[in-house]
């Protein structure tokens, strides 16, 4: 890594605006690898101090006197492997471990997870020198060089150590118990028992990407993801290159400071799946974790989408944009549950780049559609909505501020992009969907304020200017039943009938009379459910886009400032046995001056 040319204050400036430069990464990389020499040497010193058995069984002190000596002749080959996003992961895995002080729920040894410093010297050793010898780790049965590939000497559940030699560009690696296995080069797949790691390029002069589908410290959700065969991971490498392709041709901006931020691709899936998920581990920058795309444009987007995440985590690290708050409690129009301030910051960001990409690709042969313009409008909006929310927290500092001015200042000029009236429409009724689910699903009110409400709805007296204060509930709380909320109104925008056929089994049938474009029939199926299931955030969402179409004239407010409120309220009138048409309740809770959110 070439050293930084920029200040700190420079680099932040140019990631501020969305985009950044190769240099600006190069500089937060620079910064991040401080933070990760400064917790490897505390890592180091507590294993020795307190734990001198950890310490020899996992040649923690060999390892990082390996990389040291190493450092002198090959500076660049050991900050590469600092910088190697899994190190990140694997630092923050076992510190935690340290700290919580006990072994007894975890199946692997501590002293076995903190061997992943010596696969790295050994990775780097292999790579830069032509000859010697290293003892390593066998966690789990595995040996893994990161970067490199892995060596299967075991079972599950075997741990223990090998001896590595490597010469003339050959690895052989001897365990006991087992064959020894050997290999010509990193690239040989002769052995079975050596699983190589396999690499995407996106052109001539473009950087190497690690495809890693091997390495135990990856940050998977689930905790498992497939090793792909020769002929899925063709299909990733032809993906990938023709993406690299539309980034090079239309995005340059985002491809720029990705040159020097991407340095894996991990694979959470081998074949597509039904959505897109991916993510990015915080303490693992530089990794880009997909499900295998269904075309090139889609893993175009992903990627811009990841590696606006770690762009932010870097600068996030370095650059105090808000003051600490864990609290979850703001509202992303692209998640189902309450977010964080930095988390809502992150969403911004990253929405930032995928609005950004169906700006430009909506426009492009194979994306001119009306899905392509909806995703545009939908992402211009919930950036609006998400930034005015950020803005109004009260806990950005003034680089947060400068941060959000210069985004913001980015995205004005799409409010003057054209976008189809169909497409229009159909994202005010997703949008306004969601934002009614999502109250339902993740706010409350307090049980004596509700009491009191009820008492003026039997009386029938005017509702009251404020309504019950809010109270978030536990996410833990909330039935499985409740948590997703797939609204499927985009469905209708393109074809009502197909909408109908590929909703599944489990929607409301108020819904698949909405999709049928018939609300009189929605919204009295809306209302029977309902009595059945008073919380289930999916039918108030359809209440509230089918009201508005029956009853144009009516004020329906509640449902997109305060849904909770309906929603509780009915809930209590029902278990009080009191007889309540949920359309007049609504009528009612909006029939108010609007002097609260």
């Amino acid at each position: 890594m070439s050293a930084p040319t920029i200040g700190i204050d420079h680099a932040a400036a140019e990631l501020f605006t969305g985009y950044g430069t190769e240099a600006a990464v190069v500089r937060m990389t620079s910064d991040m690898l401080t933070i990760r020499l400064v917790l490897l040497r505390a890592l180091i010193t507590e294993v020795t101090a307190h734990h001198p058995e950890i310490d020899d069984a996992a040649g923690l002190s060999d390892a990082y006197r390996v990389l040291t000596e190493l450092e002198e002749s090959h500076p660049g080959a050991v900050e590469a492997l600092l910088a190697y996003p899994h190190t990140g992961v694997w630092l923050g895995r076992v510190l935690q471990r340290l700290r919580n002080g006990s072994d007894d729920r975890e199946p692997t040894p501590l002293w076995a997870d903190c061997g992943y410093l010596g696969w790295l010297a050994a990775a780097a050793v292999v790579t830069n020198l032509p000859s010697g010898s290293m003892r390593v780790v066998v966690r789990n049965g595995e040996v893994m060089l990161p970067g490199v590939g892995m060596a299967r000497v075991g079972s599950a559940g075997d741990y223990g150590h090998c001896m590595l030699n490597w010469g003339d560009g050959a690895i052989r690696i001897v365990a006991d118990g087992s064959a020894p296995i050997s290999v010509a080069s990193p690239a040989d797949e002769s052995d079975p028992a050596w699983l190589p790691l396999r690499r995407l390029h996106g052109g001539n002069g473009e950087p190497e990407v690690v495809l890693d589908d091997l390495d135990p410290f990856r940050d998977l959700p689930s905790g498992t993801a497939p090793r792909l065969t020769t002929d899925e991971f063709h299909t990733w490498r032809e993906d990938f290159a023709q993406a690299w392709h539309v980034l090079q041709r239309d995005f340059p901006g985002y491809l720029t400071p990705m040159r020097a931020c991407l340095r894996l691709l991990t694979p959470l899936t081998a074949r597509p799946a039904a959505a897109t998920v991916g993510h990015t581990a915080f303490s693992g920058t530089g990794c880009v974790y997909t499900t295998a795309p269904k075309d090139s444009c889609e893993m175009a987007v992903s990627l811009i989408h990841e590696i606006q995440h770690s762009k932010l985590a870097m600068l996030a690290d370095q650059v105090l944009i808000v003051d600490p708050d864990p609290t979850c409690r703001f509202y992303a129009p692209w998640r189902d549950d309450p977010r964080p301030i930095l988390g809502l910051l992150h969403g911004i960001y990253a929405f930032f780049g995928v609005t950004d990409f169906w700006r430009v690709h909506r426009h492009a042969d194979c994306h001119r559609s009306t899905r392509a313009h909806i995703e545009f409008e939908r992402g211009r909006t919930q950036l609006a909505t998400a930034m005015e929310e950020a803005s109004g927290s009260g806990l950005l500092t003034e680089s947060g501020e400068e941060f959000l001015s210069a985004l913001t200042a980015g995205v004005r000029p799409w409010a003057d992009e054209d976008v189809p009236a169909e497409a229009r429409d159909a994202v005010a009724e997703i949008l306004v969907a969601h934002r009614t689910s999502w109250q339902v699903r993740n706010r409350t009110s307090d049980d004596a304020e509700l009491a009191e409400l009820a008492e003026l709805w039997v009386a029938r007296a005017e509702p009251p200017a404020e309504l019950p204060s809010i109270r978030y509930v536990d996410q833990e709380t909330i039935p499985d039943r409740h948590r997703d909320l797939h609204i499927p109104v985009r469905l209708r925008m393109h074809d009502p009938a197909a909408a109908s056929s590929v909703a599944p089994a489990e929607l409301p049938r108020g819904t698949r009379a909405h999709l049928a474009g018939e609300p009189a029939e929605a919204v009295e199926l809306y209302a029977l459910e309902l009595r059945v299931d008073p919380l289930l955030p999916q039918l108030w969402a359809g209440l509230a886009s089918s009201l508005p179409e029956l009853f144009p004239d009516n004020d329906f407010g509640v449902l997109n400032d305060r849904a909770e409120v309906a929603a509780r309220l009915y809930q209590r009138l029902l278990s009080d046995g009191t007889e309540t048409d949920v359309v007049e309740l609504v009528r009612w809770l909006s029939d108010r001056p609007r002097t609260d959110i």
